[in-house]
This record gives structure tokens, C-alpha cells and sequence, in this order.
């Protein structure tokens, strides 16, 4: 063998310029990208379906219906981007305003999809070891991931512009942030899962390094927060029952004024269902004190002030213009009681002789985590009808943030100094 024929070995651990174009460019790994790109755009493409479904079976219900079949698709189409939080304009107002469990229904498709490209074999990554951020973005197969959400933002163009045959003509710029939220949702509950199963080694290993790279006092933070959030929805809802079941008489005159035939009444009440979240989040925002408004008329702890509402049966559960009753205020005592317990469950997480403060830290944390979650939640449940009175439905989520940490962080300093002070005396 000459020297000309010899091969050229290859340091072990390095790989040529050919052998990395050859993964990259090969057709298992094209395959595998556009495989995400199909199942995001399924994704999206699904999710219009099953709104625009029942609008079609209302349309063919109605004999009032004065708009075309193509008419009644782009009216789903406005919908489904509401969902995304998007905006869509009518002859008369703007509006913002996403039904947050119809929210949940793109981002669990989106969860369903995701995890199929998670598990697609078509491509088998192999990562012995994890150690830097690029190692484990290939772990959990982020190219395929980013090229999922770029599938369904590419539907959600198209479903944008069908809305412009409608009434209801809808702006991909403004759902622009909602349609990459959704997708990102669903592929982090999609990473959940899979990491909680584990059958795939080298996700596994990968989510496990981005794990670690959390600190250790804000990973303990996670399950006392998940439980306040659980504790703090199941509070907001009581809220929301009870109002409904003191106005019941109320919201039924409301939909006796409506006639608005059986479809009509069908449909009023489905997209009130949907609003369930939103009510909820609203509730919540009343109790931390910020309140919560729709249009002119803004609850609050004190009163209820005057003005128009919409004919919606459900805001007749709103309280009746005037002064609150004196014992109002008191409900701030179960945000505070829900700080109390994020702080036991930190003085319970660290040894009984450590620092108040390494107690005290996996309670802040609890609450931080807490606080990031309302304000993602009450950004989304907030909308808006413009021009008119109706600029801000909702509450304020900044504000109704600021006032609920605020009472969790008093309710947890308080608990934790407490238990620090007696398990130190024992």
C-alpha cells in the first residue's frame, strides 16, 4: 500500500466536514424535518377543525343565517385565532379576548404531536454524555422541535388570511406571539411527559442536564408552587359557583330578554363555558385586591362603580353598582393563608438547625414561580373591545401579580420565622 492509498484516520471524537454534512443533510434527518413540519401544521390544521365543525353544524341549524358556508369557515377561523390571543375586526370594534379553555385545546394537540416527533425513530440520536447546552439541545431533538412550531405558524398564516372571507378578518402580526406561546406550551408539557417516562435514554439524559442547571432551592420551589396554584384555582372557582348560583335568577331574565332561539342559546352559552378560565382568573384578581374590571364598571374591594355591559347572561352575576359589603376585604386572608402553607412546606424542606434563610429561600422561590404563572395566565385571560367603553376586560395582570405575591411572600416569611424561631428552641 502506498501513501497515496493509505486512509486518513480521524481523531478519535472528531468527525470530518463530509461525515457532519452527511448527518445533517442526510435524508433520514430531511425526513424527520419535515415530519415536524407536517405534524405542526396538522396541529394547527386539527385544532381549526374542531371549532370550525360545530360552527358549521350552527350555521346549518340556524335559518336566520344570513352568511355563506365560506362566510361561517372564516367566522372559525376568527375564533381560532382568538384562542391565540389574536385580535379580529368587525365592521364596528377590534376584539381581544381569548377563551382560555378553548386556549387548552390547541396546546394539548400541540402536546399530542409533539410527543410523536419526540418518538419518531426515523432518526436515532445518541448522546453518551451531556455536558454543554448545544449537547442537550440535540438530546431532546430541538431542530425537529423548532421545526414543529414553524409547521404550525405556517398554517396559522393560512388560517389568518381564510379569516379575511369572514366578517371576522384576523392579523397574523398581533396572533403572532399566541401562536408561538401555544406550540412552546405544548411541546413543554410533550418534555414532561417524556421525561416522567423515560423511555427514551437520550431525552432522558438531555432534560436531566437542563434540569440541574435549574438551582437546587428554585427546583424545590416547583412542588409547593404547583400546589398553591391548584389551591388558589380551586378557591377562584367556589368564587365563581357561588356567584353564579346567588345572580341564578338574574342570568336567567338576562336569557329570557335575548331570545335568541335554541342555537343561539347553545351557542351563548358554550363561549360562556369557555370563558370558565377567565372568570376564574378574574375572581383571583378581585381577592388579591387589584380587582377586576369590565369596561366602566371596575370591582373591587370597596365598591362597584356604574356603566354599560354587554348583553352577556353571565356578567349579571357581577355585583350591583355601590359599596361592597364591609367584610370583603377579608378574602385577602386566603392568598395569605396559601403563602402560609408555601412557607411550611419550606421550613419543612430544610433541616431544623439551617439558616432562616435557606428556609426562607425555597419559600420565595415557591412564590416566584407562583408569580410567573398568574401574570402568563391573567396576560392571556384579559382582552379588550375598541373602540367603545369596553378597552380592558379583566383585571390588570401586573397589578393583580404585584398584590398576590405580595400576600403569599407575607403569609410565607411569616410561617417560616415562626417554625425557624421554635425548632430552634427545641
Amino acid at each position: 500500500m502506498t501513501v497515496q492509498d493509505r486512509p486518513t484516520k480521524t481523531p478519535r471524537g472528531a468527525s470530518s466536514p463530509a461525515a457532519r454534512g452527511a448527518a445533517w443533510y442526510s435524508p433520514a434527518r430531511l425526513r424527520a424535518l419535515g415530519g415536524a413540519v407536517i405534524a405542526g401544521g396538522l396541529a394547527a390544521l386539527v385544532g381549526w377543525l374542531i371549532i370550525a365543525v360545530p360552527v358549521l353544524v350552527a350555521w346549518f341549524a340556524d335559518p336566520l343565517s344570513t352568511v355563506s358556508a365560506g362566510q361561517a369557515l372564516g367566522t372559525a377561523a376568527g375564533g381560532w385565532v382568538l384562542a391565540h390571543r389574536g385580535v379580529i375586526d368587525t365592521a364596528e370594534v377590534s376584539v381581544q379576548l381569548a377563551p382560555l379553555l378553548l386556549t387548552a385545546l390547541p396546546v394539548l394537540l400541540c402536546r399530542y404531536a409533539a410527543r410523536h416527533v419526540l418518538t419518531d425513530d426515523a432518526v436515532v440520536t445518541r448522546s453518551p454524555a451531556i455536558k454543554k447546552f448545544r449537547a442537550a439541545w440535540h438530546g431532546v431533538r430541538g431542530n425537529d422541535l423548532a421545526a414543529f412550531v414553524v409547521g404550525y405558524l405556517m398554517v396559522g398564516l393560512a388560517i389568518c388570511l381564510g379569516s379575511g372571507f369572514s366578517a371576522t378578518p384576523a392579523s397574523f402580526w398581533l396572533a403572532l406571539p399566541g401562536l408561538m406561546l401555544v406550540p412552546a406550551a405544548g411541546i413543554a408539557l410533550a418534555l414532561v411527559s417524556e421525561h416522567r417516562r423515560e423511555e427514551n435514554p437520550t431525552i432522558a439524559r438531555a432534560l436531566r442536564w437542563l434540569t440541574l442547571q435549574i438551582p437546587v432551592l428554585a427546583r424545590r420551589g416547583l412542588s409547593p408552587a404547583g400546589e398553591a396554584l391548584g389551591a388558589l384555582a380551586v378557591g377562584s372557582l367556589l368564587i365563581v359557583v357561588a356567584l353564579i348560583a346567588m345572580r341564578g335568577a338574574r342570568i336567567e331574565t338576562l336569557y329570557s330578554a335575548l331570545d335568541a332561539g335554541p342555537v343561539g342559546i347553545a351557542v351563548l352559552t358554550m363561549g360562556q363555558l369557555l370563558m370558565l378560565p377567565n372568570l376564574m382568573v378574574w375572581a383571583l384578581g378581585w381577592v388579591t385586591g387589584a380587582g377586576m374590571s369590565v369596561g366602566t364598571v371596575h370591582v373591587g374591594w370597596e365598591q362597584t362603580t356604574s356603566g354599560d355591559l354587554p348583553l352577556i347572561p353571565i356578567l349579571a352575576a357581577l355585583p350591583e353598582p355601590g359599596a361592597m359589603p364591609s367584610w370583603a376585604a377579608l378574602v385577602v386572608i386566603f392568598p395569605v393563608c396559601v403563602g402560609a402553607w408555601l412557607g411550611f412546606r419550606g421550613a419543612r424542606s430544610a433541616p431544623r438547625l439551617a439558616s432562616w434563610w435557606t428556609k426562607a429561600r425555597v419559600a420565595l422561590s415557591a412564590c416566584a414561580w407562583v408569580g410567573v404563572a398568574v401574570l402568563v395566565v391573567s396576560w392571556l385571560a384579559t382582552g379588550s373591545l375598541t373602540p367603545g367603553r369596553l378597552g380592558t376586560i379583566g383585571t390588570e395582570p401586573l397589578m393583580a401579580t404585584g398584590a398576590l405575591v405580595g400576600q403569599l411572600l407575607a403569609g410565607a416569611i411569616l410561617v417560616v420565622t415562626t417554625m425557624h424561631v421554635m425548632r430552634r428552641r427545641l
